[in-house]
């Protein structure tokens, strides 16, 4: 039988779950990492998880990774769907892949045009429609 005192914090803690958290990011752990930003949004994800709390995360599905390598998702995330975003009148068809990894669903959206690799280089008027691209998809994904 618990003691009251740890009865207490346990319910506490269930009170005050944060819900779903959804990190959106151009960079993810082993799969897209260029710096410290991929690497700190995999520990972070992988703490609030092991912690109980339900995390999602949403990451370019680059054309290629750091090693020149395309299709290096295929065995392990599924193809969901395709979504539709619209950026200066043209409509952008994205895959959704979706997996989970250590109790953290994770989402990878692809184009490979918006989404070469990480960090391409590109003009600003690029630069710009891939953030658009970016922020409409990860949104789109979420509803």
């Amino acid at each position: 039988m618990e003691n009251d005192a740890i009865t207490a914090c346990r319910g506490i803690f269930e009170d005050n779950r944060l819900g779903p958290i959804v990190f959106s990011t151009p960079e993810l752990g082993k799969w897209s990492t260029a710096g410290g930003l991929g690497v700190m949004v995999d520990e972070l994800s992988l703490g609030l998880a092991a912690i109980g709390e339900e995390v999602w995360v949403i990451s370019p599905y680059y054309d290629k990774n750091k090693r020149g390598e395309s299709g290096y998702l295929d065995d392990c995330f599924e193809w969901k769907a395709n979504i539709n975003v619209t950026i200066e009148n043209e409509s952008l068809e994205m895959g959704v892949f979706y997996g989970v990894y250590r109790d953290v669903n994770l989402v990878f959206l692809h184009h490979g045009d918006i989404f070469p690799k990480v960090y391409c280089e590109g003009g600003p008027k690029y630069v710009i429609k891939q953030l658009s691209t970016w922020a409409k998809a990860s949104l789109e994904v979420c509803c």
